[in-house]
């Protein structure tokens, strides 16, 4: 044993005075009395009991003594030999992913709670010299202390952890506990966590005993990584990580996949891809309830063996978007993962103002867009509320703004184009002359208005050449006849998109083909930008872009993101992608601009420190607020990591990992319990009975 502080050994002095105290002796006053004959009594009395006065007197000295001698030993805190010349660099790593939610069904505590209490515990150990960090390793990695050599700080940062919805990021956490911690020699890692990580069997199996010739030849096998990278690497199995594991292995079923997409033929139908797995070990009957807007839209019961999995896809129509549930019946060990949601794109209503030449029927056209169900058509009294115009037989004087479908299209367009002379104009588009049976003999299969369309052979009478102005936007040519004529053409401009369709619809075949209400189909996707494509749900702990058009896409602006707790977060949205980070908790998520009038980034004023700190004062999460921005996308976050509803715990044997730091108390913990007791017993045997 040895001392870490001798010089506070100057503290036994104190024994001196306390020596000379008991070594003085009191002189003795003299009194005159009438008589000796009482006080003879109690000399003799006194007599017989001198001894054991003495030895009484003597017993409270050394306790006295001892008292002093334990407090000044405790001051220079000794120190075990194990603990000599070892000062350490301790950083406490602690999981709190989703996993460490689960509920141990014998003590009622989450495995969270556990690992809390474990930490608290080594913290407490910390010695003179030593110096402890904390890191926390759930969907992020966070240096929740830095490097300090008062414990206390952390044994309370420990009990403020809290859980994530996201996966473990133990290995991360890890490499920045190296390069944290940089001297290999005092740094001493301790990782708190139940095992939830890719390959977690292998954290068994694998030995922490790696010599410098085991690193050599990892290096020699990766040429791109150097020794400086395998010292700082996240590697579970060095000999300056130890794994404490938490928790017990428990029974979990889980959602791992739920992506809803809308159909790209059916205007209203919708795909849900969903995926279920056992991770018992036993089979397990469930139910699956699906709820679209918290109404009942599917139940689907489930019967799995251990370790199965259920996947399929369900097909269903619905106008109405909203949020769609999924949710297990069963209250297992981790109840995260029974519940994932997505975000399905509602399906507006479609106004349409149609017109009709004199000359043309339009019989086909009029059924099509009636069998589409989300297709509206008004009269003329509505034509304020129309969002799509549709011209058969008939050319306008001027093309209305938004989108537009031109079928039949009897003579140029419109001249509202200047020409060279200003009193005349050049028509939005010219027509040629009506072509003989013309047969398509080349599409555009690339354009989402053919998307499962085959028209090549199709006879499209009354079919015309299509030459359309350049400024009228940037046209593309969806079908061509064998002759090289133009007879169906996309025009993509800002005032809204034009689709050019030179054919009569009454006398051609092309009516009469599946081909032409899937192709009305996609148009009505096309005019509004809905391609039907996944908006997906998004993962924990995984960064992503989201699609959100809110202004210039040149310019990059600010938002704001309101999670399912109502905490308030800015995000900014730049080429028309909302730039989101990892995010740690399960739920849906609104993006809402900062107010309505948005303030670009790049190259405008920025709103003052004062005005930010207003504003977030004044946000919050009530519809008032809502309505006060403007609803942007609502993003779906769930938890679809089989590594964190795997809840195996791996059993790690001692020989696994480094070893513990020293996890016994300092010999000054001890002394000071030793001089407690000894108070206690010089007063029992002598103070009391001088108070008595």
């Amino acid at each position: 044993m040895s001392l870490a502080s001798p010089d506070k050994l100057l503290w036994l002095m104190v024994a001196l005075p306390i020596i000379g105290f008991y070594i003085l002796k009191t002189r003795l006053r003299r009194r005159q009395v009438s008589t000796l004959l009482f006080w003879e009594q109690v000399f003799e009395q006194k007599r017989q009991r001198s001894l054991w006065q003495n030895l009484r007197h003597w017993v409270s000295l050394l306790l006295q003594l001892a008292f002093v001698g334990f407090l000044g030993f405790a001051l220079a805190d000794p120190l075990w030999n194990s603990q000599a010349d070892r000062g350490q660099d301790l950083i406490l790593v602690i999981d709190n992913s989703a996993s460490m939610g689960a509920i141990n069904p014998d003590t009622q505590q989450t495995r969270l709670e556990e690992a809390r209490s474990k930490a608290s515990d080594m913290a407490s150990t910390l010695r003179n010299g030593d110096n402890i960090a904390l890191i926390t390793a759930g969907t992020s990695v966070r240096v929740v202390v830095g490097m300090s050599d008062f414990a206390p700080t952390v044994v309370e940062a420990i009990e403020q952890i809290k859980l994530t919805d996201g996966p473990t990021q133990v290995r991360d956490a890890v490499a920045a506990a190296r390069r944290l911690a940089s001297d290999p020699e005092r740094r001493r890692i301790v990782v708190f966590t139940d095992g939830g990580v890719t390959d977690r069997d292998r954290l068994k199996a694998e030995s922490s005993n790696d010599s410098d010739a085991d690193q050599e030849s990892r290096v020699a096998q990766d040429e791109s990584t150097t020794p400086e990278d395998v010292a700082f690497d996240g590697r579970l199995d060095a000999d300056d990580v130890r794994l404490i594991s938490v928790g017990q292995t428990l029974d979990n079923v889980a959602i791992t996949t739920f992506q809803v997409r809308r159909s790209t033929v059916d205007p209203i139908g919708y795909s849900l891809l969903v995926e279920v797995k056992n991770f018992s070990e036993d089979p397990v009957e469930n139910r699956l309830t699906l709820k679209l807007n918290d109404v009942l839209a599917d139940v689907i019961p489930l019967k799995l063996q251990a370790g199965e999995s259920y996947r399929t896809q369900i097909d269903a129509t619905s106008q109405a978007g909203g949020v769609l549930t999924g949710e297990l019946k069963d209250d297992d060990a981790l109840l995260i993962d029974n519940v994932a949601r997505a975000i399905l794109p509602e399906r507006p209503e479609i106004p349409v103002h149609l017109v009709i030449g004199d000359e043309s029927q339009s019989y086909y056209l009029n059924r099509v867009l009636e069998s589409i169900p989300l297709v509206r058509i008004v009269d003329q009294s509505q034509i304020d509320q129309a969002k799509l115009h549709i011209f058969a037989g008939v050319v306008p004087e001027a093309i209305p703004d938004g989108p537009v479908l031109f079928v039949d299209i009897p003579a140029d367009g419109p001249k509202q184009f200047a020409g060279a002379d200003e009193s005349q104009g050049t028509p939005a588009w010219r027509i040629g002359e009506a072509m003989e049976n013309p047969i398509i003999a080349k599409q555009e299969t690339s354009s989402p208005l053919l998307r499962h369309v085959q028209l090549q052979n199709v006879i499209l009478a009354g079919g015309r050449d299509i030459a359309v102005n350049e400024q009228l936007g940037n046209a593309t040519t969806l079908l061509e006849t064998a002759t090289g004529a133009t007879v169906c053409v996309s025009v993509e401009r800002e005032q809204g998109r034009i689709l050019l369709l030179a054919s009569d619809l009454d006398s051609s075949d092309l009516p009469l083909r599946i081909a032409f209400p899937v192709l009305m189909t996609n148009a009505m996707n096309w005019f509004f930008r809905e391609t039907g494509e996944i908006r997906p749900a998004l993962a924990t702990g995984i960064a992503a872009d989201v699609p959100w058009d809110i202004g210039p896409v040149e310019e990059t602006t600010l938002a704001r993101m309101i999670g399912p707790a109502g905490d308030e977060s800015p995000v900014t949205v730049k080429d028309g992608f909302a730039k989101l980070g990892a995010l740690s908790q399960t739920g849906v998520y609104h993006l809402t601009t900062e107010s309505k009038n948005q303030t670009p980034i790049d190259g405008q004023e920025q709103p003052t420190e004062a005005e930010l700190t207003e504003g977030d004062q004044e946000s919050s999460t009530s519809a008032s607020d809502l309505e006060a921005g403007s609803l942007g996308e609502a993003v779906a976050v769930n938890l679809t990591d089989p590594n964190e509803s795997d809840l195996r715990v791996p059993e790690l044997s001692d020989d696994a990992s480094a070893p513990l730091p020293p996890a016994s108390r300092s010999p000054w913990f001890y002394l000071v319990l030793a001089a407690c007791g000894l108070v206690i017993a010089e007063w029992a045997l002598f103070q009391r009975r001088v108070v008595a």
